[in-house]
């Protein structure tokens, strides 16, 4: 690969790596145009490492490109919202499954002391407190698991999901649910009551996905 291959190569992996990202975080809506001129202009480089991180970002399912008229922010539809969720629902349990019993006592109460601070602030707790902190203990249970496949098919898809799912986090009376949510699947998991917590963590998925569909309906 000559130099010049390699600087284009670099400022792809750039743009895709920071176009990404802002599409995790939601900074665009979903179906706005993403133009080249636009995001060249961003990320001030030229149109073609842009076109390139476009290309990946299709395949990643966060973009769409449309022939002749560019590239979009992918929308899911009530369809794949739906058959994702029903896999996610399987799969978070089997995470709990495989991890519950590998969990450590003593980090599971240090989530339940953070968990519990944020429930004693009641209407004050925010979002973007209970989010990383759900998050957090997610990415715990499923490194417990200690199934490599299972984590890449599980990111891959709270990925997909990401957009939406911050959406229902703001949701009416929301915020406090998750919180309680996540102390009831710590509490089963500290009484090593595996089978409840993957029940626990089941309905939690479940309700998730309801409180999307409530708002995109």
């Amino acid at each position: 690969m000559t130099t010049r291959a390699r600087a284009r190569t670099y400022l792809a992996d750039t743009v895709y790596a920071a176009l990404r990202q802002a599409l995790l975080d939601r900074e665009f809506d979903p179906g706005e145009p993403l133009t080249e001129l636009e995001l060249s202009r961003r990320f001030r480089v030229s149109r073609t490492p842009v076109r390139e991180a476009l290309a990946k970002l299709e395949r990643d399912h966060l973009v769409r490109v449309v022939p002749k008229k560019g590239a979009f922010v992918r929308t899911l539809s009530h369809d794949e919202l739906r058959d994702l969720y029903e896999v996610r629902e399987a799969l978070e349990a089997l995470a709990v499954r495989l991890g519950g019993p590998r969990v450590s006592r003593e980090e599971l109460e240090g989530f339940e002391a953070r968990f519990r601070e944020l429930r004693a602030r009641g209407s004050r707790a925010t979002a973007t407190e209970v989010r990383p902190l759900g998050e957090e203990l997610h990415q715990y249970l499923l490194k417990r698991a200690e199934n490599a496949k299972l984590v890449d098919v599980l990111e891959h898809m709270r990925e997909q999901v990401r957009p939406v799912w911050t959406m229902a986090i703001v949701a009416p009376r929301r915020v406090q649910a998750l919180v309680r949510e996540h102390l009831a699947i710590i509490d089963a998991l500290k009484r090593r009551d595996v089978r409840r917590a993957e029940r626990l963590m089941t309905l939690h998925v479940r309700r998730v996905r309801d409180a999307i569909f409530r708002l995109v309906d």
